[in-house]
């Protein structure tokens, strides 16, 4: 594991512990005297703050780099371990910068608890290899909720789904939601230590549990209004059951007023194991948060006021899948994961706990002409012919038309394959000028009930996007020449 880089130098200056040879001593008494210390115990308890709200303005700036290490593609590899083998390691680095007031309700149980975001900047730019990848959160999307439970931790827009970058933007590996429970409720002096919760520790990091480890507060210095605390530790976790290691070192400020944290600033190291959908990595991200507190958000908004449009558990993990080379964009659950895009093809998994469920392959049909549609015993029979040799029994075929009024013939049947048990669900979408997709989704037979209605969700929210029209070359040429001409006079 290598070093972690020495954090800010202006983070250094705020914390530096005044040296006690600068007062006299009757001075020193005195000023211990008003910050509350009597026989060197420091009188530093945190509110309990469940069901209190409390309004924040929140910046933060990750700065990240490591590697990110690729699963093999070959579909026999070896595992070390039992861990999936890594064909390729490449290198990353990440810039991320997020402005935004928060509304935030801490409940008892935490999994209970939520905040409302008004965003003013979210974005990012990150660089594996040579690809750089640039992320904005939409105008459209600036309304963000948080919502714990027992799984983890739902975000969501209050007005329109989000697309999994604009999720992973919004969810950085520090929650400033539970910032404030690093402080302690009982009365400590200067270097006395304590643990962090559990639960806190695993909201305030990300984690869906702490197999092994803790997070060590240390309180180092204290005044009449702020304390200035350090975080060590290491924990081994998991992330949707994918395995994670953290060594955080981490300073922070509190308000000994309000009890809340107004700076922290930590480097954090994290080595997270490949998972089936997506890569492990090992990164040194430096984060540097600051938070004040204020009255009221600037849109008036608060979590009472937007209560009635906090979305159901089930619509907060919807996200917006958009195919730019496809022409074509759906509405599918968070554990579903894009794994190839070319445009013509595509492939989606659905995966939980880290295992994968079903697959959906969705494939761009050559269009008909405006008004043609497939028969259902055209379609019927192009399934038999792709499943020759593997469908043992036709269950059902239906036609109806979707939400977004394509007409849906759907075909499931059942069959083996090397001896596994499967189920095929084939739908071929079309609309009334000619475009066409088939989507077929695949499971084992014995998923059939966790993957319950997932084709429903996708395929009743399945649009087909226009094509871009075709530049006609020939007037293009004459409209530009008459643009000259009419310059030239």
């Amino acid at each position: 594991m290598h070093r972690s880089e020495p954090i800010a130098s202006e983070f250094k200056l705020a914390m530096t512990k005044p040296s006690i040879s600068a007062f006299n001593r009757r001075n020193w008494i005195l000023g211990c005297i008003a910050m509350g210390v009597t026989q060197g115990r420091v009188v530093f308890a945190s509110d309990d703050s469940s069901g209190v709200g409390n309004r924040f303005r929140v910046r933060t700036v990750i700065k990240t780099h490591g590697e990110v290490r690729l699963k093999s593609q070959i579909a026999d590899a070896t595992s070390r371990n039992g861990k999936p083998s890594s064909a390729k390691t490449v290198p990353m680095q990440a810039t991320t910068n997020l402005d935004y007031e928060e509304d935030v309700l801490l409940s008892t149980p935490l999994s209970e608890s939520k905040a409302y975001l008004r965003v003013a900047q979210a974005e990012s730019e990150v660089q594996v290899d040579r690809h750089i990848t640039k992320t904005k959160l939409r105008d459209t999307c600036l309304d963000i909720v948080r919502l714990c439970n027992d799984q983890g931790l739902s975000t969501a827009c209050l007005d329109n789904p989000l697309f999994a970058a604009e999720r992973d933007l919004l969810e950085p590996p520090i929650n400033s939601m539970f910032l404030d429970k690093i402080t302690t409720k009982t009365k400590v002096k200067i270097s006395d230590k304590w643990q962090m919760d559990e639960e806190a520790a695993c909201r305030l990091l990300g984690l869906d549990a702490i197999l092994e480890g803790e997070i060590t507060v240390c309180l180092v210095d204290a005044n009449d209004s702020t304390a200035q605390l350090d975080l060590k530790g290491t924990v081994s976790g998991s992330i949707r059951q994918v395995g994670t290691t953290i060594v955080l070192d981490a300073k922070a400020q509190v308000d000994r007023k309000t009890h809340s944290v107004t700076w922290f600033a930590a480097n954090l190291e994290e080595t997270r194991d490949i998972g089936e959908y997506e890569p492990g990595f090992k990164v040194l991200a430096q984060v540097q948060i600051r938070r004040a507190s204020i009255e009221e958000l600037s849109n008036s908004e608060s979590l009472a006021s937007i209560e009635s449009r906090i979305p159901t558990k089930e619509n907060a993990d919807l996200l917006q899948f958009q195919s730019d080379l496809g022409y074509y964009r759906f509405l599918a659950n968070r554990k579903w994961t894009t794994y190839r895009d070319n445009g013509e093809e595509a492939t989606f998994r659905y995966v939980i706990d880290n295992q994968r469920v079903a697959q959906c392959n969705v494939t761009n049909m050559v269009d008909f002409e405006p008004g043609k549609q497939l028969s259902m015993e055209g379609f019927v029979s192009d399934v038999k012919k792709s499943l020759e040799g593997m469908m043992s029994e036709l269950l059902e075929s239906t036609e109806s038309l979707t939400s977004s009024k394509l007409r849906a013939i759907k075909v499931t049947s059942r069959g083996t394959v090397q001896g596994v048990d499967i189920v095929w669900i084939h739908y071929h979408l079309s609309n009334d000028n000619g475009r066409r997709a088939v989507l077929v989704f695949m499971l084992n037979a014995e998923q059939m009930e966790t993957f319950a209605s997932e084709d429903a969700q996708v395929v009743s929210t399945f649009e087909l996007i226009d094509w871009p029209k075709k530049i006609d070359r020939k007037a293009l040429e004459v409209a530009t020449a008459e643009n000259a001409e009419s310059s030239t006079r």
